[in-house]
């Protein structure tokens, strides 16, 4: 072989074995149902969210699921970390959508849509299409937030759901209006600079509102709703800090 073409393939070697090389060190996501055996295992939670930060994953979560987590044995710190991690790959994703930018069709950048449903739990990536109406990464339970004036309170939920109400009927209002509680929390004095804004839906209260008898489909629309009120707040801020046109919203 001359000894340029021998030159000239021993970068190329190079590069492709660079490239083999990053792909092994990539993490792979963390199953969801290795989440739960570290929890009935006897871990701590600083343990088991440890190894899913470690995994660089996050999970979109629906509502029912944290209630379905914790009966199996999660914490509730693991429950709230997983809440905020998904939050904060959110409020990412959508300032990357007012910014114009893209995570491209790189499938390990979004969060993982699972079904508790299904034995053993499923997950794949959520989409990483870009639409005119979301972010990337929303998972296809996402709908987008349109302005309500009536306002709902968890405590009315848990009220009507202890009282009988039939589950669409609760489900409908959670529709038709919009969450009375904030939706993204002040920063704790002692909490340490934040990159992300605190999800006040946390985890463990979704795990609770579950415990109280709320049903599942209600739980879920509670996640549906607080899920597209927190992308508009997000799209709204990052907008008014004068970091992207005004043509993007839904």
């Amino acid at each position: 072989m001359p000894s340029t073409l021998r030159n000239l393939r021993a970068p190329r070697s190079i590069a492709l074995l660079a490239l083999l090389l990053a792909a092994c060190a990539t993490p792979q996501p963390l199953p969801i149902a290795e989440v739960v055996q570290r929890s009935q295992g006897g871990q701590s939670p600083e343990q088991v969210t440890g190894a899913v930060r470690a995994a660089k994953t996050t999970y979109a979560l629906r509502g029912s699921d944290f209630g379905r987590l914790k009966q199996a044995g999660v914490a509730d710190p693991v429950l709230d970390y997983l809440q905020q991690s998904f939050m904060n790959d959110v409020d990412l994703l959508t300032r990357y959508w007012v910014l114009g930018e893209s995570v491209g069709g790189c499938a390990r950048c979004v969060p993982q849509q699972v079904d508790l449903s299904a034995a053993p739990p499923t997950q794949s990536p959520t989409a990483t299409a870009y639409s005119g109406y979301a972010p990337q990464g929303m998972p296809d339970w996402y709908r987008p937030y349109s302005a309500r004036t009536r306002r709902v309170s968890l405590d009315t939920v848990v009220q009507m759901a202890q009282q009988g109400a039939p589950e669409q009927e609760v489900v409908a209002l959670i529709r038709e209006g919009r969450l009375d509680e904030p939706i993204i929390g002040a920063e704790s004095p002692i909490s340490g600079i934040r990159t992300h804004p605190v999800a006040t839906l946390t985890g463990s209260e979704l795990a609770r509102l579950r415990e109280a008898g709320v049903p599942d489909p209600v739980l879920d629309e509670i996640q549906t709703k607080f899920l597209g009120q927190f992308v508009e707040l997000a799209r709204l801020r990052y907008q008014n800090l004068g970091k992207g046109p005004a043509g993007n919203k839904p």
